[in-house]
């Protein structure tokens, strides 16, 4: 019999994720049913995602993060009824964060799943004093551990992805705000990113691998750089330059919004500290920048 995974934040870009790599460990043998929340279950994303083996997406309510136990009452799933559930929030404020995370935490102990995996942020060398905008995700963490919820914390770098001509445009202010306005003191800092595509790759692999991976964090990057070295890398294979945003608009976001200045200054005084070739031993597949933007371009040409 297959193990029922719950995946809040589906259409997202690590929940959808995390399906496409969980539903390659269903053939030939299905291992898992796939239950992909989504609040617009005939979007494209969606149905994307449902075409995928072991796949059903689920129609949710707007608010189903904010009450996922009627979500998990509506559908049928009560104790023991799930194995396992992903959770991930969206980019929401700190308090609406909070609220949703401990609520889906509860309502998973409630209903005694076997394997909670929560994706986070990775915290560098302060995990114990984390920086403004990790600081919530550091407090869901511990709530996690505090209510014995049997875990596995993904903590991912920053997100390549967020790199492409093809994200909203609040990622072009961020990284704008990251090439120009970040490493004022420490140039010289290599700067750590992973690919969406390998959150999603450790997520399986911790659900396929319980025995190993309960009860741990695993820091997620796969490669890092000088903002020097990025810009010539992504042009060397993009062909044309990273886009960015005004210069004057950054600059007023980095210091007005604190949480962007918080990582900023992160960024540039410690960085993250992923020990990249330790977990390439567990994900030998782990894309690099180069890699990550080659699989991106080939996409699009082959649609062209």
């Amino acid at each position: 019999m297959s193990k029922i995974i719950v995946v809040f934040g589906a259409t997202g870009q690590q929940g959808s994720a995390l399906i496409n790599a969980l539903a390659e460990y269903n053939t030939p043998t299905p291992q898992y049913t796939i239950l992909a929340l989504s609040r617009s279950p005939l979007a494209p994303s969606s149905v994307a995602l449902g075409s995928l083996p072991g796949v059903k997406v689920v129609p949710v309510a707007r608010n189903y993060m904010d009450e996922p136990d009627k979500m998990f009452l509506d559908n049928g799933l009560g104790k023991g009824g799930v194995w396992g559930v992903f959770s991930v929030q969206g980019y929401v404020s700190e308090d609406v964060e909070w609220k949703q995370a401990k609520a889906i935490a509860d309502a998973s102990k409630a209903i005694e799943v076997k394997h909670f995996v929560y994706t986070g942020v990775s915290f560098g060398s302060l995990i114990d004093d984390p920086p403004l905008i990790f600081a919530v995700k550091r407090k869901v963490e511990q709530y996690i551990e505090s209510i014995n919820l049997p875990h596995t914390f993904l903590r991912p770098a920053q997100f390549m992805d967020n790199l492409l001509p093809t994200s909203p445009f609040l990622f072009k202010v961020s990284r704008t705000i990251l090439l120009r306005r970040t490493f004022y003191n420490h140039p010289e800092r290599k700067h750590q990113m992973v690919s969406c595509r390998d959150i999603g790759q450790m997520g399986a692999l911790a659900f396929a691998n319980p025995h190993h991976y309960l009860g741990k964090a695993v820091d997620l990057a796969g490669d890092e750089f000088t903002m020097e070295e990025l810009e010539k890398r992504y042009e060397g294979i993009m062909g044309a330059p990273i886009q960015l945003t005004f210069g004057v608009l950054a600059s007023f976001v980095r210091w007005m919004v604190a949480p962007l200045g918080s990582m900023a200054n992160f960024f540039d005084d410690y960085g993250y500290t992923v020990n990249i070739p330790e977990l390439r031993k567990d994900m030998p597949d782990l894309e690099d920048l180069d890699a990550f933007l080659k699989r991106y371009k080939g996409a699009v040409e082959s649609k062209e």
